[in-house]
């Protein structure tokens, strides 16, 4: 980080910031170990700390334990969660998914709203009715804190480039939901959300650079590159789907989405079996009963998949890749088959691991957006704890 001089004022902003980010990434602790962490004297810290108190950002938990020398119990403090919510919508083909979460990220409320074939401006009076339904219910210091939508598409300077399974009509979201609500509204590739999730939400998690695979109706990649997440020159950083593939006489030549979408095996299957309508358990059925043609189309799948993994190991050297895929997620056994055709391509084993939570994962990334924009601590690590 470039060094600079800081006036008081400024270097007080630095010092807020950082005791918050603190209590957010200890949720029980004290001004003493705040004080230890951040080498910072145990008076300055009062003051930082009263004035996250005034401002109604913190909450008192009760009291630690003693030191071993003694004297008294420290109170412990953590993020007051009442202090707002945000809300995130991921407006996905077939459902509007949306959750609403106190300032801790406690979620409130998740829905999942049909919508199939249902236009954007459908989809704007559903979310403006989740909204007010959430505002009639819950109480909180400052109410609605912020927006973040999560967007199937490309996005640049917080405004929809290219929307492919969605038509948006010229529908501004940052307008119609700013003007309305008076409040921060961000947009949001899904799978850079889902990046952001394995982030900010795996306590456990040991690696700083990643890329998350999401595989849905399109396959998209969330690069995270020493905790920040890399979205390229114009937004279109990680447009993995439109890969070809160099797989066998009847695929060379396809892009990866056309094979490996969970909307293209769905087709694929259908096709084999002559069937129409199924769904993403009736492929999980059909693969567990034995089905050839099922296991034959999700094998060949894998192999696409692996080889996808492999090249984008080689160009951006992650130390992990991480797989968000609702289908995968229910037939685990064909993680199992991804590993094995990487390591039949490198020659060597790769951390490829399936992404927690498959179906809230895109939204607490939304939510992990959103909350480090309201709270002003945008480009500082945070840890949120899962429910």
């Amino acid at each position: 980080m470039e060094q600079r001089s800081l006036n008081r004022d400024q270097l007080h902003d630095l010092n807020l910031k950082l005791v918050l980010q603190q209590i957010i990434n200890h949720p029980a602790t004290s001004r003493i170990e705040i004080s230890h962490e951040l080498a910072l004297h145990k008076s300055t810290i009062s003051a930082l700390y009263n004035t996250l108190m005034d401002q109604h950002l913190l909450t008192e938990i009760g009291q630690g334990a003693a030191s071993n020398v003694g004297g008294r119990k420290p109170t412990m403090v953590t993020l007051n969660q009442n202090y707002g919510y945000t809300v995130t919508f991921d407006l996905g083909y077939r459902h509007l998914h949306a959750t609403a979460n106190y300032a801790d990220t406690t979620v409130i409320e998740y829905q999942r709203i049909d919508i199939v074939n249902q236009p954007i401006t459908v989809m704007v009076t559903k979310c403006q009715a989740f909204l007010a339904k959430i505002a009639s219910e819950v109480r909180t210091v400052n109410g609605l804190l912020g927006i973040c939508f999560s967007i199937h598409g490309t996005i640049k300077d917080n405004q929809v480039i290219a929307s492919p399974w969605l038509d948006m009509q010229d529908v501004n979201l940052v307008k119609v939901f700013g003007d309305q609500y008076q409040v921060p509204v961000l947009l949001e590739n899904e799978a850079n959300l889902s990046a952001i999730y394995a982030r900010d939400f795996s306590t456990d998690q040991p690696y700083r650079s990643f890329v998350t695979f999401s595989i849905h109706r399109g396959i998209g990649a969330g690069i995270i590159l020493n905790q920040q997440l890399s979205r390229g020159e114009n937004g279109r950083g990680g447009e993995i789907g439109k890969s070809l593939t160099l797989l066998g006489p009847n695929t060379a030549g396809q892009s990866v989405e056309s094979l490996c979408s969970e909307d293209a095996l769905i087709t694929r299957i259908e096709n084999a079996k002559q069937v129409d309508n199924l769904d993403r358990e009736a492929i999980s059925r059909l693969f567990r009963d034995g089905d050839r043609d099922t296991e034959r189309i999700l094998r060949q799948a894998c192999s696409v998949v692996a080889g996808l993994i492999f090249n984008v190991v080689t160009m951006l050297d992650p130390q992990a890749v991480f797989i968000n895929s609702p289908l995968i997620a229910g037939l685990p056994e064909l993680m199992d088959e991804i590993k094995g055709d990487y390591q039949d391509i490198a020659q060597t084993e790769f951390p490829i691991n399936l992404i927690s939570r498959t179906r809230y994962a895109t939204l607490l990334g939304g939510c992990s957006l959103i909350t480090h924009h309201v709270l002003a601590l945008d480009g500082y690590e945070l840890r949120f704890q899962q429910d």
